[in-house]
């Protein structure tokens, strides 16, 4: 053979090779493996075609097969570049002390080749070494080309690993900057930033990568995400709609779904979940996200009937989602009146939730008797102020049964200390430090005692809180005082269909001999109607709330902890309430109406009848949206009705508010 045809021969075979190599970084086993095979035809001890096979018996999930493939390699070419795949595949069977000397035999080989010290470092990490895989991550990181950011990425994600978070996003930062366009690196900071607490951080990385990249639907995807969790709903729902023209993905229609249900779009809300539905049918996350957004909008049976689909789906979902399905579907059946069931369903929040700091050492109340001498504590996790309020009625049950070791938050500390008296045992309310109670011997999440004290009924009612129980003033010479709440805490995701703007309100000026008084504490940022009066301090606690209370004749409030404050002291409330919503609210915990105490008609005009009131708060009445409309529309007809019946309270025509 002459030198010309020597050197085609070499061409071709070196041709044949690359395209073996070239269809195994694609995935394309079957093509890589008949080129290897061609070339070790010609050649049944060639140390590169032996190399090649091994590649793909690897591929392929023969293990065996590659370490003795790479073996014959390694064998008849000590010093060629087959010791990487040898020590993968040693490390796939399990051989930690063999890959580890197969790939530091690699490294001294190919000393400065950036690959096989990323190998090395993988193996190493893989194996416990983690010592030498540092030593490796930092020379091919050294080593690499200016452009190449593999190196410095996967470094990134090791250091993340080790928990060494402000210096895996220092190095993150790096990749980004040298790498602007790279959107997959942007979305991989962004989730550092946010899994680290710099949520601003990572909203402004996304910001600076959409300048670069403006149609990038999976960064703008995430940016509306991160909007959302930032209760910034319109901006998150632009963001998303944006995500979606251009890359239309399950999971971005999904959030889309969620942001506008937030915003009170309740119909915008289905087409998104109807989106999302149609992208991933399988997915029971977004079904579980398309049941809340019926119930919101009132479908209670059919978003119940969702939940119990999920929490029979074959496969099962992951067992976060069959928790909040199970959770959901409580709150569906105590919406329904069923308590028992709900409140046993309830309890599946604890699945998701986040345990208690310091109570978790602490074995969970079943409800019985303790030893003599022993307390049961009982602490919030996840829910409001308004929701502590509500339940703290079952604490007074509990403390019939043993005594009671109350935490609370700071603002609910002296309200709590006015729970009635009428108790079996003593109530001790406190704020933190548990661990200085050392006579307490179990503990029970509040929003779990009606299910450890098989509560299944709404139980008979007297005022709870409050310094004495709430009575009507002495007749006054002047006007009559009326509490106003009109919004609740703007974080709480449906506010938008819970909380009406002022210029709602507009109507309630004009009516004669009261004057109406604010219920939230003046802060900044919120705004209250020019005619309502402050008389809370901005350092209120919740007894400075409801010692103003008791000077009320009345209070109208949304649905927000301050109904449920007034309603525990006994106070007369007149509660305005979204379409759906809120389950203690549902026709299910009615009290029927009185057939007598109907006004007559004013002028000719149409007449107010007594407004239902709820089993929870028998001082409470219901004014409730008739349907479901958009948020700008949908308080017009509550407010005509509360505005009618409160001119005929005024003048006498509704002869009793409260029992």
């Amino acid at each position: 053979m002459n030198a010309t045809s020597t050197h085609g021969h070499d061409t071709d075979r070196q041709h044949v090779m690359a395209r073996g190599h070239a269809a195994l970084r694609r995935g394309d086993i079957d093509t890589a493996r008949t080129c290897f095979v061609a070339l070790r035809a010609e050649g049944p001890d060639d140390p590169a075609a032996l190399h090649g096979l091994a590649c793909v018996a690897l591929a392929a999930g023969r293990a065996d097969l590659a370490i003795s493939l790479a073996g014959q390699a390694v064998r008849r070419a000590p010093d060629g570049p087959f010791h990487e795949v040898l020590a993968r595949a040693l490390l796939a069977r399990g051989h930690h002390m063999a890959a580890q000397a197969a790939i530091r035999a690699a490294c001294l080989c190919q000393p400065d080749d950036v690959p096989v010290l990323l190998a090395c470092a993988e193996i190493m990490e893989t194996t416990g070494d983690t010592w030498a895989a540092v030593q490796a991550y930092g020379r091919a990181v050294s080593l690499s080309a200016p452009h190449d950011m593999r190196a410095r990425t996967l470094h990134a994600r090791f250091l993340w690993r080790r928990g060494q978070r402000d210096a895996a996003i220092q190095q993150m930062h790096h990749v980004v900057r040298r790498a602007p366009g790279e959107g997959v690196h942007v979305r991989e900071l962004a989730e550092m930033l946010v899994a680290h607490h710099q949520r601003e951080q990572a909203e402004d990385v996304l910001r600076a990568a959409l300048e670069h990249a403006p149609d990038d639907g999976a960064a703008l995807s995430m940016l509306g995400a991160l909007l959302f969790a930032r209760g910034r709903m319109g901006p998150a729902a632009d963001m998303l709609e944006r995500a979606m023209a251009h890359d239309p993905q399950a999971e971005t229609a999904s959030n889309l779904g969620l942001a506008r249900m937030a915003l009170g779009d309740m119909s915008g809300a289905r087409a998104a979940f109807a989106v999302a539905m149609c992208l991933r049918p399988d997915d029971m996350r977004i079904q579980l996200n398309h049941a809340t957004g019926l119930f919101e909008g009132g479908s209670v049976a059919q978003a119940a009937a969702i939940h119990e689909t999920i929490l029979t789906h074959v496969p099962p979902p992951d067992r976060e989602t069959q928790a909040r399905a199970r959770f959901n579907l409580g709150v569906a059946r105590l919406a329904q009146g069923k308590l028992a069931q709900g409140w046993a369903l309830w309890d599946a929040r604890l699945e998701f939730q986040p345990p208690h700091p310091s109570a978790g050492h602490l074995p969970r109340w079943d409800g019985g008797a303790l030893p003599a001498g022993r307390k049961l504590l009982v602490h919030m996790q996840g829910q409001g102020l308004g929701d502590a309020v509500h339940f703290l009625r079952y604490v007074r049950l509990a403390a019939r049964r043993v005594p009671v070791v109350l935490e609370v938050p700071s603002s609910l500390r002296r309200l709590a200390a006015t729970l009635g008296q009428d108790m079996a045992h003593s109530v001790k309310i406190i704020t933190r430090n548990i661990n200085k109670n050392p006579d307490v011997a179990a503990q029970c999440d509040l929003f779990s005692l009606p299910h450890l004290l098989g509560a299944d009924s709404v139980p008979s009612f007297m005022p709870y809180l409050g310094e004495s129980p709430w009575q009507r003033p002495a007749a006054r010479s002047g006007l009559l005082r009326i509490g106003l709440c009109h919004a609740g805490n703007a974080a709480y995701r449906f506010d938008a269909r819970r909380s009406l703007p002022v210029d709602a309100l507009s109507a309630l000026k004009d009516i004669a001999g009261v004057e109406f008084i604010s219920l939230r504490p003046p802060a900044e940022g919120k705004m209250d109607p020019s005619f309502v009066r402050h008389e809370l301090l901005p350092d209120a606690d919740l007894l400075d709330t409801a010692r103003l209370i008791a000077t009320l004749d009345l209070v109208i409030s949304v649905d927000t902890l301050v109904a449920h404050l007034a309603g525990a002291m006994g106070c007369p409330v007149w509660l305005l309430c979204r379409f759906g919503g809120d389950w203690r609210w549902s026709t299910a915990f009615d009290l029927p109406a009185p057939t007598t105490g109907t006004s007559q008609p004013e002028n000719g005009g149409q007449s107010t009848p007594r407004r239902p009131a709820s089993r929870w708060y028998p001082t409470l009445r219901l004014f409730r949206q008739e349907r479901l409309l958009p948020p700008q529309q949908a308080w017009t007809q509550v407010m005509a009705t509360l505005s009618r019946t409160l001119n005929a309270w005024v003048a006498g025509q509704v002869p009793d508010i409260h029992p």
